[in-house]
C-alpha cells in the first residue's frame, strides 16, 4: 500500500508540473500576435465583355495550283530557280518539240498548198472554168490544213509548262535531258498577292456571319491580325457537326505561309457584363474555382482585413484575365498577386494590384 501510494505522489506531481509547462507554453504563445500574409489586391469592376471562341485555322493561298506534265517526254528546258519569284505566263518547264516541230512544218506546208489550190479555184470561178463544187472542196481542203496546224501547235503547247499566273514556285530537282512520265509533278505556284485566306470551323450553334470580323494570330508571341469573313459553307458538316469558313488577312501582317496552322478567336453572341479577374487571383481544385474575397477583420485584429475562400463561376480567358460569370459583385477585394500563399481566414495585409488593360 505504501508503494501504491508512492507511485501515485510521483505520478500526480509529475503531471502537475507537465500542466504547469503546457500553460507556460501557451501563455507564450499568446503573446505572440496572428500572422498576416501580404497581397495584392484588385476591385471587381463589372465591365462589357464580347464573348467569344478560339479554334484552330489553316492559311491558305489566294491562288494556288499544282502544276504537273501531261505527256511524258525528255527534259529541253527549265525556266525557273527553285523556289522563285515567275511572272504571269513564265515558261517554267519545255520537253523536247523536235518532233512535233517537223510534224508542224509539215502541216505549214501543207496549208500554203491548200491556200494556192483555193486562190486558183477562186480565179477559175470568177472566168466560169471550174464549178462550185470544186471550189467548195477546195475551200474545206484549205480550212481542213488550217486546223492540222492547230492540232499540231496544241500538240507543242501540251510539252510546255507555264505560270497560269504570277506566284513563288516550289523546290525541284530537274535538269534537261531527264525523262519524264506523264502526270509529273514539275511544282506548286502560289500567288503572291498581299492577302491570305484563313480557313477555319466552329460549332454550328457558335455560327458566325459573313462579314463579321476575327482576330487571327500565328503563336502566342505575335500581335493579333484583323480579318473577315468572306464566306461560309452551305452545309453543316455530317460528322463533325461544324461550319466550315473562310477569312482574308493581310499576308504581310500575318507573316505565315500558306499550310501554317494558326489561331482565329470568332466573336459569338451579343456582348454582356461581366467581372474579369488576373488568372493570378483564380484557385482551382478538386472544388472547382475559387477566390479568396478580402472582408474587413474584426476589431482589434493585428491586421485590417481577412481572406475569405468562394467558389466563382468562369468563362473565358482574355490576356491575362479571366471573365467570372457568377459569384462575385462590383465593388468586392479580392487577392490577386500572391492569392497562392492564403487560407480561408487567414489575415492579410494588402496593396493595390497594377492592373494591364487587355484588348476585349
Amino acid at each position: 500500500m505504501v508503494l501504491i501510494v508512492i507511485c501515485l505522489a510521483v505520478a500526480g506531481a509529475l503531471g502537475y508540473i507537465k500542466y504547469g509547462q503546457i500553460r507556460a507554453a501557451e501563455a507564450y504563445g499568446a503573446s505572440f500576435p496572428e500572422p498576416a500574409e501580404a497581397v495584392e489586391f484588385v476591385q471587381v469592376v463589372s465591365r462589357s465583355v464580347q464573348p467569344s471562341t478560339q479554334v484552330t485555322g489553316q492559311v491558305v493561298a489566294v491562288r494556288s495550283a499544282e502544276l504537273r506534265t501531261e505527256v511524258a517526254g525528255v527534259i529541253r528546258e527549265v525556266g525557273f530557280e527553285p523556289g522563285s519569284q515567275v511572272a504571269d505566263g513564265a515558261l517554267l518547264l519545255a520537253l523536247d518539240t523536235r518532233q512535233e516541230q517537223a510534224e508542224l512544218a509539215q502541216a505549214q506546208a501543207a496549208l500554203a498548198l491548200a491556200r494556192l489550190d483555193l486562190d486558183r479555184a477562186r480565179r477559175l470561178r470568177e472566168t466560169g472554168a471550174t464549178t462550185v463544187d470544186a471550189l467548195d472542196r477546195a475551200s474545206v481542203a484549205m480550212r481542213s490544213a488550217a486546223a492540222e496546224v492547230d492540232a499540231v501547235r496544241a500538240r507543242i503547247a501540251r510539252r510546255e509548262i507555264r505560270a497560269p499566273f504570277a506566284g513563288i514556285t516550289d523546290l525541284h530537282r530537274f535538269e534537261p535531258g531527264q525523262f519524264l512520265e506523264a502526270g509529273t509533278a514539275v511544282t506548286r505556284l502560289v500567288s503572291s498577292e498581299d492577302r491570305l485566306w484563313v480557313d477555319f470551323s466552329v460549332p454550328a450553334q457558335q455560327a458566325a456571319a459573313v462579314g463579321d470580323t476575327v482576330e487571327v494570330r500565328l503563336s502566342r508571341e505575335r500581335a493579333a491580325v484583323p480579318g473577315r469573313i468572306l464566306a461560309r459553307d452551305a452545309v453543316v458538316d455530317e460528322q463533325s457537326r461544324n461550319l466550315r469558313f473562310r477569312a482574308e488577312v493581310p499576308r504581310a501582317a500575318l507573316g505565315a505561309l500558306p499550310g501554317a496552322l494558326v489561331q482565329v478567336r470568332v466573336t459569338v453572341g451579343e456582348s454582356r457584363q461581366a467581372a474579369l479577374v488576373p488568372a493570378t487571383a483564380v484557385r482551382r481544385d478538386a472544388f472547382g474555382a475559387r477566390v479568396f474575397v478580402l472582408t474587413t477583420a474584426e476589431e482589434g485584429a493585428p491586421a485590417p482585413e481577412r481572406a475569405q475562400l468562394r467558389n466563382v463561376e468562369l468563362g473565358e480567358q482574355l490576356g491575362a484575365e479571366l471573365v467570372v460569370l457568377r459569384g462575385l459583385e462590383p465593388g468586392e477585394r479580392i487577392a490577386a498577386t500572391g492569392a497562392f500563399k492564403l487560407r480561408d481566414g487567414v489575415l492579410v495585409r494588402a496593396v493595390p494590384y497594377l492592373r494591364s488593360e487587355q484588348p476585349l
